[in-house]
Order: structure tokens, then C-alpha cells, then sequence
């Protein structure tokens, strides 16, 4: 396959671009939904699921958001989890995976929840999807923001 990837380096029946992609940003839309989370900032890219930067790749959603004023934090990041989990999310990373941070799973998709250690008033929500998409991609990435809180 030249450059691409092989089907034997995906980690399931190859996904489609819009497959790879509605593997993370529709529970992210969910998420934002459920919690009303006061988003900075959101993006979707292909991530490369190598050090090469080639296929496979998988889809990733990564969002900022601010802490209410004056919530408790612990309190804050324990009502993304429950909403996490009542979208079938459970708790921990996928087998094999040790992220940093609280992880949760939703079969081989994880998210992974933590506070900004550079910004006491903020939070990030990371979506990581399956490796099972071989095009050829570019690091681009793509303004969900309004995506998610529409």
C-alpha cells in the first residue's frame, strides 16, 4: 500500500472518514449537551496513531472549558464522569492504555477528563477514537466549537 498503512496495522475493520469522525465528536456533542459545558475552544483532527504521522489514524476531539464561577472543581469533573457513564461510557482507560488523567471508555474510545494545571479556572475533555482509518491525512484541525454547542 505504499506509504498508507496496511489493514493488518488497524485496530478493527477500517472506518470510513465520517465513521472515524462520529466516533468521537458525537458523544463529545452529547457531553457538552449534558453538562452545559462553558467550552473555550473545540477542535476534530486525524491523529496519527504512529510516530511516522501516517496511517492509521484515529479521530480526536480535544475541548477547553471554563469552570463555573465559584464551583468546586472535584465536584465539577465528577458531574462530567456521571454524565460520561449515563452515555454508557465506564470507568477507567480500554485495555492497554495508561493515560494521565481520569480516563473513561466507551469500548475502545476513551476520554480523558482533567483540570489545567496552568489555569486554575479551566478544564479538558480529550476524545480519543480507534485506529482504523488508513487515508491520507494532514494535521489539520477542524473548529467544532459551534459543532458541539448547537
Amino acid at each position: 500500500m505504499g506509504a498508507q498503512g496496511s489493514a493488518a496495522d488497524l485496530d478493527g475493520p477500517e472506518m470510513s472518514d465520517e465513521q472515524t469522525r462520529a466516533q468521537v465528536v458525537d458523544p463529545a456533542k452529547r457531553l457538552v449537551q449534558a453538562v452545559g459545558l462553558q467550552l473555550r475552544g473545540a477542535t476534530f483532527e486525524f491523529d496519527s496513531c504512529t510516530d511516522q504521522e501516517t496511517a492509521p489514524y484515529r479521530g480526536q476531539v480535544e475541548m477547553g472549558f471554563t469552570f463555573p464561577a465559584g464551583a468546586d472543581k472535584q465536584a465539577y469533573l465528577d458531574e462530567i464522569v456521571a454524565a460520561l457513564a449515563a452515555d454508557g461510557w465506564t470507568d477507567g482507560a480500554p485495555p492497554g492504555k495508561a493515560p494521565h488523567g481520569r480516563a473513561m471508555s466507551l469500548g475502545e474510545v476513551m476520554a480523558i477528563i482533567a483540570a489545567n494545571p496552568d489555569h486554575p479556572d479551566r478544564g479538558y475533555i480529550d476524545i480519543y477514537g480507534e485506529c482504523r482509518n488508513a487515508g491520507e491525512h494532514s494535521a489539520d484541525e477542524e473548529d467544532i466549537r459551534a459543532e458541539l454547542t448547537g
